[in-house]
């Protein structure tokens, strides 16, 4: 968890690497997914939550923990551990997702790690940002990798004018910076309480993050 932008999608990936028993579930790729799938089009609670997700508000809280207790109950019945990214992201879905979480795989098995960093810091990664424009990856990278392959799907990489649906990431930054305040920060002071969050310092070099996180997941989870 932490600020917009700074990169959680991107340690969660890397984490799946070294725990090959864990899921990544990206909520924001799976309201992506979901609001922009032909399927749902005709919906008018899916449009509805379209239109939130596009301006830079956070979702309807009990529709994004259904999404997400949905897919937790399928993982745990397939017997694979969860590595989320962003999530949760309000008080509602925390109050929902973290008692499933305890029920399902035990309290002794979840950790929550807040990667810290300042708002320029998140501002500078959200700008840099380049996402996988295959509905079903969505891999997070950084501009560098313009137009080459996708190291997870094979996919070419979008230039940055290619990345349809991402812009408002950074026009809105502002509002999702003031969402995160208002709306997420109550979800970690809560999961503080529970005693389920570490703290890891998330300025440093991508590598350097990293082994911090991988440290914290090893001592929980082990391997």
């Amino acid at each position: 968890m932490g600020l917009p932008g700074i990169g959680k999608g991107t340690q969660a990936l890397k984490l799946v690497e070294r725990f090959p028993n864990f899921m990544h579930f990206d909520t924001g790729g799976e309201i992506y997914r979901r609001i922009n799938d032909p399927a749902f089009a005709n919906d008018p609670r899916v449009r509805e939550q379209k239109r939130i997700y596009e301006s830079g508000v956070l979702n309807d809280p009990r529709w994004v923990a259904k999404l997400v207790e949905e897919r937790t109950r399928f993982y745990a019945r397939e017997g694979e551990g969860i590595i989320f990214s962003g999530s949760p992201r309000t008080l509602y879905e925390a109050k929902k997702i973290i008692p499933l979480l305890c029920k399902v795989y035990g309290k002794e098995h979840v950790l929550v790690l807040l990667l810290t960093t300042s708002e320029e810091t998140a501002k500078k990664r959200g700008l840099n940002r380049l996402v996988c424009s295959n509905p079903e990856c969505r891999y997070p990278t950084t501009k560098k990798y313009s137009g080459k392959r996708c190291p997870n799907c094979g996919k070419r990489l979008p230039f940055a004018k290619e990345q349809k649906g991402e812009d408002w990431k950074t026009s809105k930054f502002e509002t999702r910076l003031k969402e995160f305040y208002e709306r997420t920060l109550p979800a970690l002071n809560y999961l503080r309480s529970l005693g389920l969050v570490e703290e890891i310092n998330g300025e440093e070099a991508k590598g350097e993050v990293f082994q911090k996180v991988l440290a914290a997941a090893k001592q929980k989870f082990g391997g």
